[in-house]
């Protein structure tokens, strides 16, 4: 098998992660398995931490599986204009386990080596959240300039 076949979501760990980061202040929704994406959760962010001017909607999708590979993936809508990221834990012929594929197109070729702490919680609290905390920012910098 090639690992992409092999994967089995781990939707008890997906559903955990969407209960807790429902309650979160920076999180609008959450939604689990919806019929266009049924392996992953989906946390809705707050539009009020984006200029509506230039951010119609900003979202995290996580998917994650029982053999320990996931993709969270950052997305942006730009009125009609994707802008995203993706954290990723699989194996891969041109990057190490880990990496991240910088935006704006999280490209396959815009993949960096990274490390990530073992388990998917540590992830999403040090080093998802904080790029995201970050990330606000610098859009409120970048569409005021």
């Amino acid at each position: 098998m090639d690992g992409q076949r092999d994967r089995t979501p781990n939707r008890a760990l997906l559903r955990e992660l969407a209960s807790v980061l429902a309650s979160e202040s920076w999180v609008t929704s959450t939604t689990v398995f919806p019929a266009n994406r049924p392996d992953s959760a989906i946390v809705s962010l707050e539009r009020q931490y984006y200029p509506p001017k230039y951010i119609s909607d900003a979202y995290i999708e996580v998917q994650s599986y029982t053999n320990g590979d996931f993709h969270i993936s950052y997305v942006e809508d730009h009125h009609g204009e994707t802008w995203l990221c993706r954290w990723d834990r699989h194996d891969s012929e041109d990057y190490t386990r880990e990496h991240f594929h910088a935006p704006p197109e999280a490209r396959h070729e815009d993949g960096e080596n990274r490390e990530y702490p073992p388990e998917l919680w540590a992830v999403i609290s040090r080093v998802v959240a904080p790029w995201v905390y970050e990330r606000t920012g610098a859009v409120w910098d970048e569409f005021d300039s």
